[in-house]
C-alpha cells in the first residue's frame, strides 16, 4: 500500500499511511523506510528524504544498499556530485559493499571530466582508464620514435622502460589527462 502512494508521488498519503502503521503498533523496517526515502528522492525533496534517513537511524535500523544508492542518486540528480560521492563512501564505511549498480550510478552522475575521473578512481575503474590509455602502438617500433640499437625490430630496453613507466604510474598524470580528453570527444 505504501508503494502505491509513492508510485503516485503522493507523499502526504504515504506519510499518513506510515503514521497509521506506527499507531497500529507495527514497527517500520528497512523496507518501509526505504520506500519513503525513495518517494522523497523521487519528488526531489532531499530535506524530507534525509529526515526519514535520520529517523530510521534513530530507531536503530541500518541502511541497506538500496537506501544508500537511492540517496546517492538523489543528490547526483540534483547536481550535487560531491554529496553523491560522500554517500557512496558512507555506504562502504558502513560495511555495505557497493555493488556494480551503485558503481554504475556514481559513474553516470559524473558530468565533468574531473567528476568522471574521481568516479572512476572511487569505483575502481581507474585501471580501465589507464589500460585503455596506453597507446596501442607501443609495441610498434618506428625508427624515428625509438632508438632500436640492435636493429631487430623487437623490444629493446627503451621500449621496455616506456611500458614499465606507464604501468608503474610514472606517466599516470599524462595518461589520465589524455584519457579524460579522449572521453570528451
Amino acid at each position: 500500500m505504501l508503494s502505491a502512494y509513492i508510485n503516485a508521488s503522493d507523499m502526504e498519503g504515504a506519510e499518513k499511511f506510515f503514521r497509521r502503521i506506527k499507531q497500529d503498533g507495527l514497527e517500520p523496517n528497512v523496507v518501509t523506510y526505504g520506500t519513503l526515502i525513495k518517494g522523497y528522492a523521487k519528488t526531489n525533496d532531499l530535506e524530507k528524504m534525509m529526515e526519514k534517513y535520520e529517523d530510521m537511524r534513530v530507531h536503530g535500523i541500518k541502511a541497506n544498499q538500496t537506501i544508500f544508492t537511492t540517496i546517492m542518486d538523489a543528490y547526483g540528480r540534483n547536481k550535487d556530485f560531491g554529496s553523491a560521492v560522500a554517500w557512496f563512501n558512507e555506504m562502504a564505511s558502513s560495511g555495505v559493499s557497493p555493488d556494480q549498480k551503485a558503481k554504475n550510478i556514481l559513474l553516470s552522475l559524473a558530468k565533468t571530466s574531473e567528476e568522471q575521473m574521481e568516479a572512476k578512481q572511487i569505483t575502481g575503474c581507474a585501471n580501465e582508464l589507464i589500460v585503455n590509455s596506453i597507446p596501442s602502438d607501443i609495441n610498434d617500433n618506428d625508427e624515428n620514435e625509438y632508438d632500436d640499437d640492435d636493429g631487430s625490430g623487437g623490444d629493446d630496453d627503451d621500449d621496455i622502460d616506456e611500458k614499465e613507466s606507464i604501468l608503474s604510474g610514472e606517466k599516470l598524470d599524462k595518461l589520465i589527462i589524455s584519457g579524460s580528453a579522449a572521453s570528451q570527444t
